[in-house]
């Protein structure tokens, strides 16, 4: 490839560049995925995969084995404290965007995308990144690591996660203080999947459970074999388990450090009642302080983009961090169908000012989006918690979670579910007959 390594090269194995990778296969676009762990490793507990990230996969040809390693939610039973406020038909959401919301183990997801990404031909695992070179004067990207590697790609893409080092290195460039921009928001997620639950039937699989205590809320979400995914909020001040303060992610988190926050509150799953009883079933649990964007830096400068949380990290209360991921990257390999494969240019003849007006509108399609998700996703966050303004938290939500009907959720979701971002080129016999496209 004359004087490059790769077309493409990928900083960070997660969702975001795995799709893409996955995506580049399938386009016959030649990729590197360079990823800092030494091993692909469970990391975080379940996920939420909604109509606008099923799409695109969808168009992979992977929707048979996401609908047979997932969960389809039917329902959602929304609780306060022993009190059922209300029951959401979930199935309606599959009816009006043509795909459902499945969920299912995390890990299970990202072995299936680092396989379709080509696996240990396309991932280099124990790599970490040092520094980021684009010279206008050269034809390629150097990517330097911290062994003095050189790799050399036509661009780069970061999906390195929310501390992301394209972005740091990005910035440190450019002079630019937003470079870590993320915000503490006070909050402690505790989340964990468990193994089947053999107390449960047929009548509690596809079923979510919104849970709203008085200092907390928790949710779970139902998972094949009635497995249950659960996921906590609770202010760090109602939390005595001392942690490190320098991680995000709590070292050494165990079933006891869940119960010691959630464990005496009450779950409609629970044999007895109280849901340590659910904890006490987990395969895998964690703790982490949640973060937030605050400054919202540019998906691209010159030859090098951001994807996914490096770009636009949000709280995950309406679990849209990963179908974002997937969204940038659809879009991001359609302009390169559309601008590069389509009309047979070819990577090597591109200019440094072409790729970077390509990864320029890259940006501008997908900025507005993401921020518009990141707030509404804040928003969420507290109008679930009951943290309104002037006191209104209580009855607002009270209002929407007691009295809001099924259809009226469909209605509001149409800019979120309806937005099914695909990928021309891929193969599309697979996919969906879809209201929206």
């Amino acid at each position: 490839m004359e004087t490059v390594d790769t077309d493409i090269l990928i900083i960070g194995g997660g969702i975001g560049g795995l799709t893409l990778a996955a995506i580049c296969q399938q386009l016959g676009i030649h990729c590197r995925v360079l990823e800092r762990t030494p091993t692909l490793k469970p990391v975080g507990a379940g996920i939420s995969l909604a109509p606008n990230a099923l799409r695109l996969l969808d168009q992979l040809g992977l929707y048979p084995e996401l609908l047979a390693m997932g969960q389809k939610v039917h329902k959602i039973q929304i609780n306060r404290n022993q009190e059922r406020w209300n029951t959401l038909d979930w199935t309606l959401v599959e009816q009006n965007f043509g795909y459902p919301i499945l969920s299912m183990e995390r890990h299970a997801f990202h072995r299936l995308l680092y396989r379709v990404a080509g696996g240990g031909k396309t991932v280099v695992m124990d790599c970490k990144v040092q520094d980021i070179i684009d010279d206008p004067a050269e034809n390629f990207v150097t990517v330097v690591t911290n062994s003095g590697k050189q790799l050399r790609g036509r661009l780069v893409v970061g999906a390195d996660g929310i501390r992301s080092i394209t972005r740091r290195i990005l910035a440190g460039k450019a002079n630019d203080k937003t470079a870590n921009t993320i915000r503490y928001t006070g909050r402690v997620h505790m989340s964990g999947i468990t193994s089947p639950l053999s107390h449960l039937g047929e009548n509690e699989k596809g079923v979510a459970n919104w849970m709203l205590y008085d200092d907390s809320i928790l949710t779970t979400w139902s998972c094949p074999d009635n497995r249950q995914w659960f996921i906590g909020a609770k202010m760090a001040t109602d939390i005595s388990t001392p942690k490190d303060k320098n991680r995000s992610v709590w070292a050494g988190t165990t079933p006891e450090t869940v119960k010691e926050a959630y464990g005496n509150e009450v779950h409609p799953f629970s044999k007895n009642g109280k849901l340590g009883d659910i904890v006490d079933e987990s395969e895998r649990v964690l703790a982490s302080d949640v973060f937030e964007e605050v400054a919202f830096p540019s998906m691209a400068k010159g030859r090098v983009a951001l994807l996914g949380d490096a770009a636009h990290s949000m709280t995950s209360f309406f679990g849209q961090g990963g179908c974002q991921a997937i969204e940038d990257a659809a879009v991001l390999a359609d302009l390169i169908q559309e601008q590069v494969l389509s009309p047979g240019i070819g990577f090597s003849k591109l200019t440094h000012q072409e790729v970077s007006n390509m990864l320029l509108v890259y940006s501008q399609r997908r900025e507005k989006r993401v921020q518009d998700l990141a707030r509404f996703s804040s928003n969420f966050a507290l109008l679930h918690t009951a943290n309104l303004p002037y006191g209104t938290g209580g009855f607002i939500r009270a209002l929407v979670y007691s009295y809001l009907p099924s259809w009226a959720w469909m209605w509001y979701l149409r800019w979120l579910y309806g937005t099914q971002p695909t990928v021309t080129g891929l193969e599309n016999t697979k996919l969906n007959t879809c209201t929206y496209k």
